[in-house]
This record gives structure tokens, sequence and C-alpha cells, in this order.
């Protein structure tokens, strides 16, 4: 009966080490599923933050919902190895990661689809309109104008609420409703210029990007 002794304790132990690593497992899932995954704060968007690596993706999302994909850059003059979240889904994520560390440290999450439920604390959200955001800032808005590969990018907040902010917009002009040439190409406008306050509620918010463990 001695001999049975040792692997019987051994056996004891391995078992009550899984049972910790379970229930280490189990407060780890509890805490991410208690997180709004649609809110985008100063330190995170959901449960992603400034330390989240494709391995968190996967536990935090599912394996199969992280893949990665090659997709075109800017002017598509070269492409890009990024992460999708939700791939084709209206909670679609894309995840560009610093260059020099490929899956461990992100460089910015972006969304940009039309309906998608991602949204700040301040209800900022795709859809949002101009009016909406410079309203939030609290002075006026700088942006490119529409119609080109950089067009609706915001330039400045004028030391708005917005400047420091790790949550950045783009933005876009609806075009069925407004064809006012000045908006148009590769010009800088501001939310003080007549022919912009005209449009204020026709220019919207068309993606939001965060950039974790922004620092000013």
């Amino acid at each position: 009966m001695k001999k049975l002794l040792v692997p019987v304790f051994f056996i004891a132990s391995a078992w009550g080490c899984a049972n910790d690593d379970k229930s280490e497992n189990t407060k780890e899932d509890k805490k991410i599923n208690a997180i709004d995954s649609t809110l985008i704060t100063d330190s995170s968007w959901g449960a992603i933050n400034d330390r989240t690596d494709f391995a968190g993706l996967q536990k935090i999302f599912g394996t199969e919902n992280v893949k990665d994909e090659r997709i075109c850059g800017a002017e598509c003059v070269d492409s890009v190895d990024v992460t999708i979240i939700y791939p084709g889904d209206r909670k679609e994520i894309v995840v560009y990661w610093q260059d020099t560390n490929y899956h461990k440290d992100i460089a910015f999450l972006q969304s940009g689809m039309y309906d998608a439920p991602y949204h700040t604390a301040s209800g900022l959200k795709i859809g949002s309109s101009l009016a909406d955001l410079l309203r939030i800032n609290g002075q006026k808005i700088n942006f490119s104008g529409f119609g080109w590969d950089y067009g609706g990018y915001i330039q400045s907040y004028n030391n708005g609420t917005m400047e420091k902010s790790p949550v950045q917009f783009r933005l876009d002009l609806d075009f069925t409703e407004s064809t006012d040439n000045e908006l148009m190409g590769d010009v800088e406008l501001n939310t003080d210029m007549p022919s912009v306050k005209k449009e204020l509620n026709k220019i919207a918010i068309s993606q939001i990007s965060f950039l974790p463990g922004k620092k000013e």
C-alpha cells in the first residue's frame, strides 16, 4: 500500500494544479465577458489594449474569428499584412501591427463598416455627423477634402478635447445630397468655412481608428 502513496500524491497534486489553472482561466474569461466589447475608450477597444498580442486576440474573439490577410496599402503602392477580426461582418476590426514586431505589438485598430457597433463614451460612432464631433471637440476641426485616397482625414482638432485622444476619425461626405466642388480634392478644409458649415450634418464619420498606448 505504501508504494501507491507516491503516484497518488502526484496525481492529486496534478489534479489540484489543473483545477487552479481552470479556475484562473474561468476568472479571466469572466473578466473579458464583463467588458463592453463595443466601447472604445482612451485605453482600450473593448478588451483589446496595448498589451494584447495575436494569442490574446484569439482568446478574446475565438480562433475562428481572427484571420491574417494581406491587403492593399496606401494608394495600393504596396501591400500590408494585417489581422482581421470578424472578417466581412459588421463587427469587423482590422488590426495593423508594428512592422518590427508582427503579431506582438499593435500599431492601431480600425473599423470602417457603415453599421459597425463600436462607439466612444460620448456616443461618437460611424455615421455620427461632423456636427456631433465638432460639439464634443469644442474647437474647429481641420480636415482634408473628399474624393481622393487621403480624403476626409482629420488634420487638427485645434487643441479641442479630441486633440490628444488615441481615438481618431475619418470623415466622408454624402455625395447624393451634396456636390459642392469646394469640398473636393487635395485641399484643407475646416469647420469655420461657410461651405463646410452648410454640410455639417451631411459630413459623417466613416472610419474609427484607435492607437493603443498612444502617449502625448
